[in-house]
């Protein structure tokens, strides 16, 4: 019998330390975040508003992107920029969609806080509103100049 034991306990240690191993590399080890890494944070870049805001919400098929974007306004990597700073807006032609150095005068920062001066609807369109940080980021972009 205590042959039987030494031989399961043999058995649940090497068991027992591959478990508590996988625990810790997995986030297991702990903290207020449980150990997860949390999602990069959306920098006042045009790189990071591009890869977090425009790509996934906005430069889509039937809205911002494709061979006719919507207003004329493509938001697609490498196109962005030049489609929306110092650009007229199609909506209010005395507005220009990014006024460099102007976040709430930009109709696009407009458009996405659903500011009641906008023609039409908050952006984007039918999507749940951007976060905090997004409109933050954006807003900040802007504010410092919109550079490349």
């Amino acid at each position: 019998m205590n042959r039987k034991i030494g031989t399961r306990i043999r058995m649940a240690a090497p068991a027992a330390l591959l478990a508590a191993a996988l625990a810790v590399s997995c986030g297991g080890g702990g903290g207020s975040s449980g150990g997860m890494i949390p999602p990069p944070s959306i920098q006042p870049t045009l790189a990071s508003i591009q890869a977090n805001v425009f790509t996934p919400s906005c430069a889509l098929s039937g809205c911002h992107a494709g061979a006719s974007p919507q207003q004329g306004m493509n938001l697609s990597t490498g196109l962005a920029f030049a489609s929306i700073v110092d650009v007229a807006s199609a909506e209010q032609p005395a507005r220009k969609r990014v006024d460099p150095a102007d976040a709430t005068g930009s109709y696009l920062f407009m458009k996405i806080t659903g500011d009641p001066a906008i023609t039409g609807a908050r952006m984007p369109f039918g999507r749940p509103a951007l976060s905090a940080e997004a409109i933050t980021a954006i807003r900040d972009w802007i504010d410092a100049g919109a550079p490349k």
